[in-house]
């Protein structure tokens, strides 16, 4: 296990990610601390140089920074600095300066660099096969289109949040460089990345009243989009006025970064609108993590999963048997429960976390695993995939399930997903059940339906007819498994024998 800093010199913002790494596998981001320098106005208002009060307020904050991450026990630091550093003509000095006084290497990133990284990020945290990602930062505009995991073409315009002068100038910009973009395809989403679409994400969902607190994977349009922004635009106040948690940069800078996005979305013609949370740290600490194989990962929910269940300690492959039993009694018990291929996806989810709570409290975790879901930035699945996960792995049993929790997420859900929520949480509970004493003494499950019950029968070594064998091996678990018999019931409207 390693532990590293990422520290990022940007126009706009300095940034410190404290990254635990599990080499060419896993990686979280332990903390995270942001600073506004401000940079980019500065550069501006002095003909392109950084002057030395700016250049030592810097190098303070790095420092800072880096007292914090040694004292979290990082091993090692990845330094980088923005792009958009060069526009500065004493860029060269200003980073001398700053390793010298530093002790450290940070390195200039060129537009490559910036675009690999915002591509890995969104690529391996949003499962969207084909899509246009659009970085709206304080300098330049950044798109880059791609197609199942291939990038096709990118683009960086010259022109950001800080330095928007008019939607002409903007568009004359885009009209020249922008020609790779007029072809792609009509119905692929807008990814909007960068601290312009996390404050449209929030302000959106704020209007909407929408119950579920995460902005990465917010779904919304064009028009909507539009509606927020003459909303802006209609408030009696400052350019430099802040909006509380909503962003860091005045409403000034929000309304010019949107009027860039609302652009480029009418320049592609697109208007589906997908928010994407993660930005280059997220790339940076990829790669990091996967090395020489920076490939994209196969599948952004499984890999998820995985990752909170190393960060938290648990046991991946009683997890990983635990699903193979839940999966089997979903595919066994089709007949009854009628739900479709994609609804494994939720009872994946839920299944491999299910004992995510179990860190706070080994007996009674069905809560605490309930809200560690809904809080665990899960990738790869629907903000509704999310909460009906959460109450999937909660659901113990009817007595269980949290009803005034439900009321809140009236318009995302309906009766009919309180159902499905249902019929996936006992197949869940009898997994669990079934793997009781963690011996994985069942190898399979067959159910039979016969009229008005269900047999369901465990297959141990037993049934292998292997000799000098406990032909009890699974009794604990039938026994145990008898005591769900009449939720079951409840639910499928079958008795149930289990043998």
């Amino acid at each position: 296990m390693l532990k590293v800093a990422v520290m990022e010199l940007g126009t706009n913002q300095i940034r410190l990610s404290i990254v635990r790494i599990e080499e060419s596998k896993y990686f979280e981001i332990e903390k995270e601390y942001t600073e506004n320098v401000g940079i980019e106005q500065h550069l501006q208002e002095n003909s392109e140089l950084v002057k030395t009060v700016k250049i030592k307020e810097c190098i303070n904050i790095l420092q800072m920074y880096k007292q914090i991450a040694v004292a979290n026990g990082v091993s090692k630091f990845h330094c980088v600095a923005s792009a958009n550093i060069t526009k500065a003509k004493n860029y060269v000095s200003f980073l001398e300066e700053i390793n010298s006084d530093l002790d450290l290497e940070f390195k200039l990133l060129t537009e490559e660099d910036e675009i690999n990284s915002l591509y890995t990020a969104v690529v391996n945290t949003i499962d969207i096969a084909k899509g246009l990602i659009v970085s709206v930062g304080s300098s330049s505009t950044r798109l880059v289109y791609y197609c199942r995991r291939v990038v096709l073409s990118s683009v960086t315009i010259p022109m950001g949040a800080a330095n928007f002068t008019t939607v002409e100038d903007f568009n004359n910009l885009l009209k020249n460089a922008g020609e790779p973009l007029q072809q792609i395809d009509p119905e692929i989403p807008v990814i909007g990345s960068s601290e312009i679409f996390m404050g449209f994400a929030r302000l959106s969902r704020k209007k909407n009243k929408y119950p579920f607190d995460m902005d990465h994977n917010y779904n919304s349009d064009k028009n909507h989009f539009n509606e927020i922004l003459t909303f802006l635009q209609g408030l009696d106040v400052e350019r430099g006025a802040k909006l509380k948690g909503i962003t860091a940069n005045g409403i000034g800078y929000l309304m010019n970064g949107m009027t860039i996005a609302l652009a480029v979305m009418d320049f592609v013609n697109l208007s589906k609108l997908v928010i994407n949370r993660y930005a280059r740290n997220v790339g940076i600490a990829h790669r990091l993590t996967m090395q020489e194989d920076d490939k994209p990962v196969t599948d952004v929910c499984m890999n998820s999963i995985e990752s909170l269940i190393w960060a938290n300690g648990l046991d991946l492959e009683g997890a990983k048997y635990q699903y193979y039993l839940a999966s089997t009694l979903y595919t066994q018990l089709k007949v009854l429960h009628k739900l479709p291929r994609v609804y494994t996806r939720i009872l994946k989810a839920a299944t491999l976390l299910f004992n995510l709570g179990a860190n706070i409290n080994k007996q009674n975790f069905g809560k605490i695993t309930y809200y560690a879901i809904l809080n665990s930035n899960l990738y790869g699945l629907s903000h509704k995939e999310i909460v009906m996960a959460a109450f999937v792995a909660s659901c113990r049993n009817w007595d269980d399930f949290m009803l005034s929790e439900w009321v809140k997420y009236k318009d995302l859900m309906d009766d009919e997903d309180l159902t499905i929520v249902r019929k996936l949480a006992i197949i869940e509970v009898m997994a669990h059940t079934i793997n009781l004493r963690n011996q994985k003494v069942v190898k399979d499950i067959s159910c039979d339906v016969l009229g008005d019950s269900v047999i369901i029968k465990l297959v141990t070594e037993t049934d292998m007819k292997k000799t000098k064998v406990d032909v009890d091996a699974a009794k604990t678990e039938i026994f145990q498994l008898g005591k769900l018999s009449k939720e079951f019931t409840r639910i499928y409207k079958k008795n149930v024998e289990i043998l």
